[in-house]
């Protein structure tokens, strides 16, 4: 259950406060705000250890993950300088619904968070997390969560991705891996390679009249876990029915139209920002995994020859 519970009546109905030169404002993403969260993001959002590489998110990536249906609209948090209007950092969640051992929770998991860097020593990500937990309180909402390569507080559940190379040769040259001892990178690149059609039958698109069978597929998944979000029919079709550049995400029927199978990845953009001709990477991050042998196969078939990396995740 919640830590602390407060009753929505003696939560503050002001925001916290901030510097005098700075002032919340409310983004609304659906103008040329969401431009302004673009802009922030690609230019500051997450960079690794190395400050070699920078995530780079395009639009339509931004509107399908901060819009899952019931998003509350003051959940986009933006601070701006008064005097000027320039937007210096942005924080979002997105409400969940999670299974915790057990018990159901309407709770609210954590999004993009991102303060330019000239900002970031005047303690304003605290402010961030207190302005954002007041509005979920307002809201009867007690738990949030999220998720960070960093261990910042002991945490309650973990995860491992698993990398394969699928253009071998620029991630060699990005530093991103290694030849194996007793290997050549010729060898490598040819046990990387991808086949350019598909070999499983009745391996499709998913499509929306999908929808409810995708859902009771990953229903019955996810309850091998303790801890798991749970997903509507219409969450599903928001996250998972196929976008162009977002979202790819690809089922299995068997002759008699049941859909067996699935599995779903999005792609995201890298900046390169310390190598001599190379400017771009993309990733494919692999998730939604129904029966792990096959998928394996279905991965193979429908990934894009266009990204050098798969993530697998593992919970």
């Amino acid at each position: 259950g919640p830590i602390k519970k407060i009753d929505p009546k003696d939560v503050p109905a002001n925001p916290y406060p901030l510097p005098d030169d700075l002032e919340w404002h409310n983004i609304d993403i659906n103008t040329k705000e969401l431009d302004e969260v673009y802009e922030l993001l690609k230019e500051y959002y997450i960079e690794d250890y190395d400050g070699a590489f920078r995530m780079k998110l395009s639009l339509e990536y931004l509107k399908w993950a901060m819009t899952p249906p019931g998003t509350p609209s003051e959940w986009y948090l933006g601070i701006r300088i008064k005097d000027t209007k320039e937007l210096i950092g942005f924080f979002n969640a997105i409400p969940s619904k999670a299974f915790v051992d057990g018990v159901v929770l309407d709770m609210a998991e954590g999004g993009f968070a991102c303060i330019k860097t000239e900002h970031r020593s005047r303690r304003l990500t605290p402010l961030f997390y207190m302005e954002l937990i007041r509005r979920m309180y307002l809201r009867g909402m007690w738990q949030y969560y999220s998720s960070t390569e960093r261990v910042t507080y002991l945490p309650y559940a973990d995860m491992w991705f698993y990398r394969r190379a699928l253009n071998f040769k620029k991630m060699l040259d990005l530093g991103l891996i290694e030849i194996p001892e007793g290997s050549s990178a010729e060898k490598e690149e040819e046990l990387c390679k991808v086949p350019e059609t598909a070999n499983i039958p009745g391996l499709r698109e998913m499509a929306k009249e999908d929808v409810p069978q995708v859902h009771a597929l990953l229903a019955e998944y996810l309850k091998k876990f303790k801890l798991y979000e749970i997903y509507t029919e219409e969450r599903v079709a928001h996250m998972l029915l196929p976008r162009k550049d977002v979202i790819h995400t690809y089922v299995v029927t068997s002759a008699d139209g049941k859909v067996t199978d699935f599995i779903s990845f999005y792609i995201t953009d890298y900046t390169v920002l310390k190598h001599p001709s190379i400017k771009e990477s993309k990733v494919i991050l692999l998730c939604n995994v129904e029966r792990i042998p096959i998928l394996l196969r279905i991965h193979q078939d429908s990934v894009s020859q266009t990204c050098e990396c798969s993530n697998a995740s593992r919970d």
